[in-house]
């Protein structure tokens, strides 16, 4: 990761390897919403999960954010604000803070993954499967551009 970032992702306590996950999930949900409605904005519920990816404004390279969110008696929340790469700019992530600790997200964003690889949409969608979607990420990642942002 660029010297400006490296650490971010572990003081927010996202490992490489998930952080993948959860940008791939994301992004792809984002080009199914683009596919099905024209928008690039996504969201997928199960459980007490949500995940739900859309781009912040109209155009050719905008910022998106993905938003987390779960639980009925304990309620987690969590986003971030990303660019994908384009051209020579890296892929470019700004993250609020630390993902609660006592919160293990992971199962459902890996329920979720497993699903879509099932369906049909997706393929059509993103034009390339789950997981090399979630290992492009993590190349993308060592090279990112991570900061940590103020709450809006």
């Amino acid at each position: 990761m660029s010297g400006m970032g490296s650490g971010v992702l572990e003081e927010a306590g996202l490992a490489v390897e998930r952080a993948a996950l959860l940008l791939a999930v994301g992004d792809g949900l984002c080009e199914i919403g683009r596919l099905r409605t024209g928008e690039r904005a996504g969201q997928f519920s199960i459980f007490n999960f949500l995940i739900r990816c859309a781009a912040e404004e109209e155009g050719e390279d905008p910022p998106h954010v993905l938003l987390m969110r779960a639980g009925i008696i304990r309620r987690h929340a969590w986003w971030m604000r990303y660019r994908l790469p384009r051209g020579d700019a890296p892929l470019r992530l700004e993250l609020p803070g630390v993902l609660d600790k006592g919160w293990d997200w992971a199962p459902a964003v890996e329920e979720i993954a497993e699903r879509l690889r099932r369906s049909e949409v997706w393929e059509e969608a993103v034009g390339a499967s789950v997981d090399s979607r979630i290992s492009r990420f993590a190349q993308e990642l060592r090279e990112a551009e991570v900061r940590r942002v103020e709450r809006d």
